[in-house]
């Protein structure tokens, strides 16, 4: 049986010489190559698609194997080692922020004949073409590998089969540590700057005024919805892209209302990225490890049935869509939706708040939300 990710990730052992995110980095993609169902042979035809001439190719016939840490014989360390029936293969070399050291990778090409007897090709990954220092017989970014490897990849998996979500994971931990790829700066979006941070000030200000609303008469079985019941709303300044107001102070379960300004943590795509701006939206959070207990019961499954069944004017997406383990539930509309006819701060604020009891009381009505094993 293969080892867990996290079974995986505990063996590497740090260095004081060498940056812990490039090993740890190389840990979780050497995981996936071997775990996510023929990755291995995908990316080993991905890296002989960029040498002319190439001294061997793979088939699915063929025995790959993959090993991180490899110590060679000169004492030399290899980040990612990948061998193909014993005899070829391809030596990689992982870097972040660090450079090579002097004649890293000629060091590597010296010992291949160690290796299998055949030939190894090495393999140069780096954050920017300035640390391409020396010949290699491949040289990648990590963008391009996110880009033309894992984004094309993930297609070829069933959606929300457990390969899929593996590399949408991997894909979500590179883009959060700038490895993934980045939209064009564009004149117009630097010409819009300013507005667009003053919008959220505004946006952020007008929510944070709700505050001191009626909630517990307007939305009536809040009361009943938590194990600590219910006093009033938090306003949490933005933290894991959103603002808002969390109506509990624990999360069994949160109920969160605010504004959505980055969907990066919350596994969801905006709902109108193009015209409607950021989301407005109704969050059912719970903490990872009470999440099977809720969703695995027949109430929680009714309860998504009926909701399905009615969720007014608002977008609905429930467990198991969100790509992570907090958002059991969320509810949303486009701000500018929201907004659209509404002038003033008054009316804005109004709007705002009015959605946001909507929101609430669809989601508490008849007291199931209530029932749900909290």
């Amino acid at each position: 049986m293969n080892d867990t990710i996290f079974d995986f990730l505990r063996s590497y052992v740090p260095s004081d010489k060498r940056d812990p995110k490039e090993d740890y980095l190389t840990q979780l993609f050497a995981w996936l190559l071997m775990n996510v169902d023929g990755l291995n042979l995908k990316y080993c035809k991905y890296l002989l698609e960029k040498i002319p001439n190439k001294a061997f190719t793979v088939s699915d016939t063929d025995t790959i194997t993959v090993e991180t840490q490899r110590t060679l014989d000169n004492g030399k360390r290899i980040d990612l080692l990948i061998t193909v029936n014993d005899t070829n293969g391809f030596i990689c070399e992982h870097k972040i922020y660090s450079m090579l050291s002097p004649n890293q990778i000629v060091n590597y090409s010296s010992m291949a004949p160690s290796l299998g007897g055949g030939q190894f090709y090495t393999v140069l990954i780096t954050l920017g073409t300035y640390q391409w220092t020396q010949p290699a017989d491949v040289r990648i970014l990590w963008s391009s590998l996110y880009r033309d490897f894992l984004q094309m990849e993930i297609k070829n998996y069933a959606k929300d089969s457990v390969d899929e979500f593996m590399l949408n994971q991997a894909l979500h931990f590179m883009q959060n540590n700038s490895l993934g790829t980045y939209g064009e700066i564009t004149p117009g979006a630097i010409a819009g700057y300013w507005e667009t941070f003053g919008l959220k000030n505004v946006v952020n200000n007008l929510v944070e005024n709700l505050r001191v609303r009626e909630w517990d008469s307007k939305c009536k079985n809040l009361q009943h919805c938590n194990t600590q019941g219910f006093t009033e709303p938090i306003f949490r300044k933005e933290r894991w892209g959103r603002v808002g107001l969390e109506m509990y102070s624990n999360w069994s379960p949160g109920i969160f209302a605010g504004i959505l300004w980055d969907y990066s943590n919350h596994g969801i795509e905006p709902l109108n990225e193009k015209n409607g701006g950021p989301d407005v939206v109704i969050l059912v959070d719970l903490p990872e490890v009470g999440y099977a207990q809720v969703t695995s019961t027949q109430a929680c499954t009714d309860y998504f049935q009926k909701l399905n069944q009615n969720h007014g004017d608002f977008d609905l997406i429930h467990f198991p869509e969100p790509k992570d383990h907090w958002r059991l539930i969320v509810l949303r509309k486009s701000l500018g939706d929201v907004l659209q006819g509404k002038q003033g701060q008054k009316e804005q604020e109004n709007a705002l708040y009015e959605t946001f009891c909507d929101g609430i009381k669809l989601l508490t009505k008849d007291g199931d939300f209530g029932r749900l094993n909290w």
